[in-house]
């Protein structure tokens, strides 16, 4: 018990925190101890959210991909995956929604997605790690229809009449819907959001 309490407490604190503060130039050895802890099979869950904290604010961008695919790959504990998606999304500098056409899929579904590409791409303009928010649409703040709330393993995109529903998946995928109106010449679109 006590030891889930001061994992909760780490949680916290870490949450607070907006981001990498600044990217760090780790020495090559400090890079391989992170590495192999973060891979380790049966690390504690802090140790391993410790090892993932710091590559993950590497000034390498490999390191920083990497700690997300392998931290989301090597862990089933729920907290470490819920931090490790809140962190990747706040190193995002864009949104990128996939779009896949459905048997539901109406003619303006079908619009929508061909307009985009199959890919619908939003701007982030505001970070807060601590609220879970990406503010989107120019804003320095996470106004209620222009952001992607971040809520444990789930995240909520409102952009305009534009909005999705998105669950963290045991791939490590944000994996859920896009409606792009709400009314009923809408469906919902099937969608996706990547991490890495």
């Amino acid at each position: 018990m006590k030891k889930l309490i001061i994992f909760l407490v780490f949680i916290m604190c870490a949450s607070q925190a907006n981001g990498c503060e600044e990217f760090v130039s780790y020495e090559p050895s400090e890079l391989k101890e992170y590495r192999d802890l973060l891979s380790k099979v049966g690390a504690d869950p802090i140790d391993r959210l410790f090892a993932f904290e710091k590559l993950v604010c590497s000034d390498k961008p490999i390191m920083r991909t990497y700690a997300v695919k392998v931290g989301l790959e090597t862990t089933d504990n729920e907290l470490v995956r819920n931090q490790i998606m809140l962190s990747a999304m706040m190193q995002k500098k864009r949104i990128d929604i996939e779009l896949f056409p459905n048997k539901t899929a109406t003619d303006l579904d079908k619009k929508f997605i061909q307009t985009h590409d199959g890919i619908y791409s939003v701007v982030v303009t505001y970070y807060s790690e601590k609220e879970g928010c990406l503010g989107l649409h120019g804003s320095r703040e996470c106004k209620a229809n222009y952001s992607l709330i971040i809520k444990g393993d789930k995240a909520e995109f409102k952009y305009g009449n534009h909005i999705g529903w998105f669950d963290l998946t045991s791939s490590g995928e944000l994996v859920g819907v896009l409606k792009a109106g709400m009314d009923a010449r809408y469906s919902s679109i099937p969608a996706k959001i990547s991490l890495y």
